[in-house]
């Protein structure tokens, strides 16, 4: 073969494999999957913003630094608003640390391995292929970077979540969740990135400062179908009549955790992509709901709730009203 045929037959192959990377890439599926194996692989710094919605005006916003080196280590300090700067949380060796220098807290997370941690998000992304709805929406540039964009939505066409993914390194760049009424509730994305960074020595180490308060937080619980948890638990769980759109009870995922010297049952709800978790356990309290950060918690018919997860106010007053004990 002439050198000039070599030369076309390679821009053949090339061309057959440049048209097979964008038409794997126009699959949505195949863009999340590539996100999940990137988490904890890629070194990167950056700073990034998060911004809470309520009715679709924002409530909170913070500033945050980020640092990851693979393997699996993480660092995300909080730079502003002052009363919240200074807030850390490192993740490092299979263990979770998150210091809050303004309550004097330490809370110490014992995580599972990562290689379980990336099963499970590629468990639970097959689960959304199943249930959901997805879509590919081309490209978009966040901090200059291109980044793929992939909506996720009910079956019903309810807009759930929103990824922007870079094309070459696979890191989430930016994200936006929906509440039930398809409103940005939160959105996180990247200002700026580098992945070519240079740590610090020891930015990844963290030791407890001296005379703070430490926290043990608990081991994940053992799951297990809702009869199994009722029986150890002793009483029956109150569902909810109301969810929003997309979501369903998780009734084989449901655990039995220790509040306040109680048995309580843990009933997570889903809808593919996020999870919010209702706690019930026997016991009165204090007429009027606390609130607390992304939590509520009442007494009805002799039993203690707590609301948790990435819901709307609105949304939280609905699924409570709807359990009627």
């Amino acid at each position: 073969m002439s050198r000039l045929g070599r030369l076309a037959a390679i821009a053949g192959v090339a061309t057959v494999v440049t048209s097979f990377a964008l038409a794997q890439m126009d699959d949505p599926l195949e863009v999340l999957r590539r996100s999940i194996l990137a988490r904890g692989t890629v070194d990167f710094s950056g700073m990034r913003t998060v911004v809470i919605f309520e009715a679709g005006e924002k409530v909170r916003g913070v500033e945050q630094q980020v640092q990851c080196q693979a393997p699996h280590r993480t660092r995300i300090m909080v730079t502003a608003p002052e009363a919240e700067a200074g807030t850390v949380c490192v993740i490092a060796d299979q263990v979770q640390w998150e210091y809050d220098p303004h309550t004097q807290r330490v809370v110490r997370t014992q995580l599972p391995p990562a290689e379980h941690i990336v099963r499970q998000r590629l468990r639970d992304l097959e689960r959304i292929g199943e249930h959901m709805r997805l879509q590919y929406c081309g490209t978009e540039t966040i901090a200059a970077r291109t980044a793929h964009v992939i909506k996720v939505y009910t079956q019903q066409g309810v807009p759930v979540k929103k990824s922007w993914v870079d094309g070459v390194h696979w890191v989430t760049l930016k994200t936006q969740r929906f509440d039930a009424q398809g409103r940005v509730k939160s959105s996180a994305y990247f200002t700026r990135i580098n992945y070519a960074p240079s740590f610090p020595p020891g930015i990844f180490d963290f030791q407890p400062p001296a005379g703070v308060t430490v926290i043990d937080a608990a081991r994940a619980p053992e799951r297990m179908p809702l009869a199994q948890a009722e029986q150890r638990a002793g009483f029956q769980a109150m569902l909810p009549e109301y969810l929003p759109p997309g979501y369903s009870f998780q009734n084989d995922r449901v655990a039995v955790i220790q509040l306040g010297g109680e048995a309580a049952l843990w009933l997570p709800f889903s809808n593919g992509a996020e999870t919010f978790s209702l706690f019930q356990r026997p016991g009165t309290g204090p007429r009027d709901t606390l609130r607390r950060g992304r939590s509520i918690t009442w007494q009805a018919g002799g039993y203690r709730f707590t609301l948790l997860g990435p819901l709307s106010a609105d949304e939280m007053q609905q699924v409570k009203a709807s359990i009627r004990p």
